[in-house]
């Protein structure tokens, strides 16, 4: 059973980098935090998330390791692949199997020095159709690119659904779209060509996170 597949939560591997699950879960402090961070991960990996980014942007570092490591533990027991925001060092520091890069954060071949070449790396896409153009399989596993929906969470300019079709159909590599993504928003998304859709505030800001997530779960279902 691969980790797409699996919605229990038994012990099991997580997929390889090349078989990325297409629901992408991504946390954040001023959406949930920290205090509730580790029983409502454990909440949606008992749905079926299989694909997590701990995401910290004001959290202290030696926060971030003591709740990395706690997060690691229950991936590990859920059978999902975790990647960590912007920091490759806290990434090896708790064996995460990635790092997600932004636009300032350390460059992709820094992360693979550090890493080494089979880690996961992702990469924000904020629009450029020559980036999209130039990331290939070689250099990262996958780009998030900013959808056309407005975000709660991410401060970023529109873009309009026929260019966002445009970058998707200009990248090398599985295409997350990210940015004010519903459960109703899916289908368009995926029709669009991405690969799959990364969740902020619809999974982690809803009242009961593990139905959302299995909403997700059940809008993806048809695009395996």
């Amino acid at each position: 059973m691969s980790a797409k597949e699996s919605n229990s939560g038994s012990c099991s591997q997580p997929s390889p980098p090349g078989d990325l699950p297409r629901l992408y879960a991504v946390t954040d402090e001023k959406v949930l935090p920290n205090t509730r961070l580790a029983p409502v991960i454990e909440s949606v990996l008992d749905a079926g998330v299989r694909f997590l980014q701990l995401r910290f942007k004001q959290t202290p570092f030696m926060e971030r390791l003591d709740l990395g490591f706690k997060i690691r533990k229950l991936t590990r027991r859920y059978g999902a692949l975790l990647v960590v925001n912007d920091s490759p060092e806290l990434c090896r520091e708790i064996s995460a199997d990635g790092v997600h890069l932004g636009a300032d954060d350390a460059c992709i071949d820094e992360a693979k020095r550090v890493l080494g070449h089979s880690a996961i790396i992702g990469v924000s896409v904020y629009g450029a159709i020559e980036e999209m153009r130039r990331l290939g399989k070689g250099d990262v596993s996958y780009t998030g690119l900013l959808s056309p929906y407005p975000s709660t969470t991410k401060e970023k300019a529109s873009i309009d659904l026929p260019i966002f079709k445009e970058l998707v159909r200009e990248s090398r590599v599985p295409v997350y779209g990210i940015g004010g993504i519903t459960p109703d928003k899916v289908a368009e998304l995926m029709d669009a060509g991405c690969y799959g859709v990364a969740v902020i505030s619809a999974i982690f800001g809803a009242l009961d996170p593990r139905q959302a997530a299995m909403e997700f779960l059940q809008a993806l279902r048809k695009f395996d």
